[in-house]
C-alpha cells in the first residue's frame, strides 16, 4: 500500500540531463541548492513569512531562503560552525556570493537563524525527498532503518556522579535558603573567594572537597556568587539528574550526551543517530537523534515518522537485529508494513557468529511453514505443546526419537528429550516465514548498502565525524542539514542534471 501527498509539493524544475556525469563542484552544487530553495519558498509561504514560533527578535537582513540556502551549502563545504562559516563568506566565493546575494551575515546571525528556524531545516530535508519522489528516486516501497553512535562535543573528563550532583543540591538547600544557616553559606562563600577558613569550618570543607570533584566546586562557587546564580545552578542540576541514566556519569558540558559504545570500541559521551532511508536510491528519509543508548523499541518512531510526515505507508522495513522485539513486529504488521528484521538466531546465521555447536538451536534449520526444526541426526522436532516460558506463551518443540539417538548425550544431555522453543506468537512466525524467504534475503541485503552506506558516507566525504554543537536538538539540526547534502549529492549521481 502507498499513500504519498501529491499536493504538498508541485515541482516543476527547469532541468536538462547531461552526459557524462559532472563533478559535484561548488558552482553546480550552488545552483542546485538556490534551485531547490526558491522551489522550496515558493510552494511553501507559510514557512518563510512572520518569527519562527512566534519568537521575537530583530528582522534580518537576510531573507530565510538566503540563510537556508548558505547553511546547506556551508555543511556541503565542511563548514559547520558559525565562526567558520563567517570566515568561508569573508572569501567571497563566486558560489556563496550567488547564494547569499552577495551578503555577508556576521557570525551573530548565521548562528540565530539556525537556533530560531531549526523547523524551516526540518522542512527542507522533506522537501528533497519530495523532490526526489516526484523524479523517481523515491518510491517508499522499501525502507531501511539503522542508527550510529555521532561522538559529543564535550571535555571527557567533566563530569559528575549521581552523588555528587545530589550531594551538591543538597549542600545549596540546606545551607542558602535558610536563614539560621545562612551565616555558614557566608563563610562556605569566604573561603572558596577569598580562602578564609575559620576552625568551625574545617569540617565541613573538608566534607565538600571530599564529596565534590574539581567540576562539582566550580558549579558551588557560581552558586555562591548571587541568589540568581544560585537558582541557575540548581536547574542546571536538575537537568543533570533528569538525565541520568542509572549507571553511568553525566556530562556537566552537554548533559544529555549519553555513554556508548563507539565502533571502535571505545566508550565515549555521544548521540545516537537514527536514520531511515529509502532503498530504491538510498535518499535519507529521516534524521532524528534518540535518547535510548540501544536500537530497541525504534521500530514503532520510525513508521509513525514516515506516515506522519510523507503520508507514505511501506511495503517493507528493514533492520537488524538490535531492533527486533515482538511489539515492534506486531506494530509494523498493524500499519500494513512487512518487517524484514532477523531474531538472534537469524542474526547468528547471516552474521557467522552462530555456534561452533552442531546441537546448537541456531544450527538446526526451522520450517516456520511446517513449523518443525531438523536436528543434525535429520530428525524432525515438531510442535508438542504450549507451554509458559519466561514470561510468555511459547511453542515447544521435540521429537520421540530422541532417547534412540547416537548424539542424544551431546544434545540433550541428561534430559530424555531435547525441547526447543519459538514464541507462540502469529507475527513471529509470520515475519519467520518472509525472513527465510528467498525474496526475504534478497530485500534483506539491500540493507547494509544503503544504510550503513549513508553512513559511511555522511562520516567520510562529508567529514561530520564529532558533532560540534551541544544539545540534543542542535546536534539533530546539523546532522538533518549533513542529511539534505547526503540527498543532495544522490540527486546529482542519479538524476545526472545541470541547471538551465
Amino acid at each position: 500500500m502507498l499513500a504519498v501527498k501529491s499536493s504538498y509539493y508541485s515541482i516543476q524544475a527547469p532541468l536538462i540531463y547531461k552526459s557524462p556525469v559532472e563533478d559535484i563542484n561548488d558552482s553546480n552544487m550552488a545552483k542546485l541548492i538556490v534551485h531547490l530553495v526558491k522551489s522550496f519558498e515558493k510552494e511553501n509561504p507559510e514557512l518563510f513569512k512572520g518569527k519562527a514560533h512566534g519568537v521575537p527578535g530583530p528582522k534580518f537582513k537576510y531573507s530565510k531562503s538566503e540563510m537556508l540556502g548558505l547553511y546547506t551549502f556551508a555543511t556541503f563545504r565542511g563548514h559547520r560552525s558559525c565562526r567558520k562559516i563567517e570566515s568561508f563568506l569573508d572569501d567571497k566565493s563566486k558560489a556563496c556570493m550567488y547564494i547569499t546575494n552577495e551578503k555577508l551575515p556576521r557570525k551573530s546571525k548565521i548562528n540565530q537563524f539556525k537556533n530560531d528556524h531549526a523547523y524551516l531545516i526540518k522542512h527542507f530535508l522533506k522537501y528533497t525527498v519530495q523532490f526526489g519522489f516526484d523524479f523517481g528516486l523515491v518510491d517508499f516501497k522499501i525502507i531501511s532503518i539503522d542508527s550510529t553512535p555521532i561522538e559529543a562535543y564535550i571535555n571527557e573528563f567533566r563530569t559528575l556522579s549521581i552523588a555528587q550532583i545530589l550531594y551538591l543540591e543538597d549542600l545549596i538547600y540546606d545551607y542558602s535558603f535558610d536563614k539560621s544557616t545562612q551565616t555558614i553559606w557566608g563563610k562556605i562563600k569566604r573561603f572558596f573567594f577569598f580562602d578564609e577558613l575559620p576552625e568551625d569550618m574545617i569540617d565541613l570543607i573538608d566534607e565538600i572537597h571530599h564529596n565534590l570533584n574539581q567540576h562539582g566546586r566550580q558549579l558551588l562557587q557560581i552558586a555562591l556568587t548571587s541568589k540568581k546564580a544560585r537558582n541557575e545552578i540548581l536547574d542546571t542540576l536538575e537537568v543533570l539528574k533528569e538525565n541520568y541514566d542509572g549507571k553511568h556519569r553525566v556530562s556537566v558540558t552537554d548533559p544529555e550526551a549519553r555513554k556508548m559504545h563507539m565502533k571502535d570500541d571505545t566508550i565515549k559521551f555521544a548521540y545516537l543517530l537514527q536514520t531511515v532511508v529509502d532503498v530504491k536510491t538510498g535518499l535519507i528519509l529521516m534524521q532524528r537523534i534518540v535518547e535510548n543508548k540501544t536500537d530497541r523499541n525504534q521500530i514503532k518512531p520510525a513508521i509513525d515518522h514516515i506516515i506522519d510526515t510523507y503520508n507514505a505507508v511501506p511495503e517493507y522495513i528493514l533492520a537488524d537485529n538490535g531492533y527486533y522485539g515482538l511489539d515492534q513486529i506486531e506494530y509494523a504488521y498493524s500499519q500494513g508494513i512487512i518487517p524484514v528484521i532477523p531474531d538472534r538466531d537469524d542474526a547468528m546465521k547471516s552474521n557467522g557468529t552462530k555456534s561452533d555447536n552442531p546441537f546448537a538451536k541456531c544450527n538446526m534449520p526451522f520450517d516456520p511453514i511446517k513449523l518443525e526444526f531438523t536436528c543434525p541426526n535429520n530428525q524432525k522436532l515438531k510442535v508438542d505443546g504450549i507451554v509458559e516460558k519466561d514470561g510468555e506463551s511459547q511453542l515447544r518443540f521435540q521429537t520421540p526419537e530422541c532417547p534412540n539417538c547416537l548424539y542424544k548425550k551431546e544434545c540433550a544431555k541428561n534430559n530424555k528429550y531435547r525441547k526447543l522453543y519459538q514464541p507462540f506468537n502469529p507475527f513471529f512466525i509470520e515475519r519467520k516465514k518472509v525472513f527465510l524467504s528467498r525474496k526475504g534475503q534478497k530485500i534483506y541485503k539491500l540493507r547494509a548498502i544503503h544504510s550503513e552506506g549513508a553512513f559511511s558516507e555522511i562520516k567520510e566525504i562529508q567529514e561530520f565525524k564529532q558533532s560540534k554543537r551541544r544539545g540534543r536538538t542542535k546536534v539533530e539540526i546539523d546532522l538533518i542539514l549533513e542529511a539534505i547534502v547526503f540527498n543532495l549529492r544522490k540527486m546529482r549521481k542519479h538524476l545526472n542534471v545541470t541547471l538551465i
